[in-house]
């Protein structure tokens, strides 16, 4: 149907490597992609077309001077061939670099607590507090020649940080970002082995140094819970809450009902 503009592969190949283990401690990312990608509306003089080529390479060495603390450096870039560009152009290539760090503290505690009737045998919490930072100067140069397919989308959730899970790389911004998040899990003995999950409760958001046009220096609050009182039964609440102004931006609820790996059951709104 073209009634409704929509992005078109035709095709689009892609190949990803994923953290792999270098000498001297260093992990590297990466992946490359090959499109022939098209944009187009019930007019077809409103038809964009787009062949691009598209390499990302990542390196990053985890340190670990504690057990309970370990930061994350990273360093990469992409490279980003039009060959059907915009604004006069035969071809036009972008390069890209990033630079920023992962970084993450973690810490534990025990109760004895213990309920029959629900199955928990002892508690134990774990918090892990992270912050990243990722800086990506000028990832906006070259608006006048990138056939924009590849564009941001409405949403309410943290966007992807990093320059190598940006989907929307022809439509992408100069990045200064400071995410900082707290993640806290709640454990119990599992009867079988190990230990189950029976309450997770993470906490994000963004900060910005500098911010574009109607962007504000810090995101909206990001809380994602998750609560499996039993095996049987998940209840899920997703909020995302603007502090500046108090405003409930958006709340999403449900349960989840399941038997093994045989069928499971959600209702949930939105």
């Amino acid at each position: 149907n073209t009634y409704y503009r929509v992005q078109q592969r035709l095709p689009e190949v892609r190949f990803d490597l994923l953290p792999f283990a270098l000498p001297l401690g260093f992990y590297q990312q990466a992946q490359a992609s090959a499109a022939a990608l098209r944009e187009g509306a019930l007019h077809q003089g409103d038809t964009i077309r787009s062949d691009r080529l598209d390499a990302y390479y990542g390196l990053s060495p985890p340190i670990n001077p504690r057990p309970w603390f370990t930061p994350t450096p990273v360093a990469a870039a992409r490279v980003t061939h039009y060959a059907r560009p915009t604004g006069g152009k035969d071809d036009y290539t972008r390069v890209l670099g990033e630079l920023g760090f992962d970084a993450s503290l973690r810490a534990s505690g025990l109760y004895a607590y213990k309920n029959e009737r629900w199955g928990i045998d002892g508690i134990r919490h774990l918090v892990t507090p992270k912050l990243s930072y990722r800086y990506i100067p000028e990832a906006d140069k070259g608006r006048a020649f990138i056939p924009v397919i590849h564009d941001r989308t409405f949403q309410t959730s943290l966007a992807p940080l990093g320059l190598g899970e940006q989907r929307a790389i022809d439509d992408l911004a100069a990045t200064n970002t400071l995410r900082l998040s707290l993640d806290n899990t709640f454990q119990t003995r599992d009867r079988g082995y190990g230990s189950r999950d029976l309450l997770r409760v993470n906490f994000a958001g963004d900060f910005h140094p500098d911010t574009e046009p109607g962007q504000k220096d810090f995101s909206a609050i990001h809380t994602d819970l998750a609560f499996t009182p039993i095996h049987w039964l998940t209840f899920n609440l997703y909020q995302s809450f603007t502090p500046q102004d108090f405003t409930l931006r958006e709340l999403n609820t449900g349960f989840t009902l399941r038997d093994g790996e045989v069928w499971s059951l959600y209702v949930g709104n939105h």
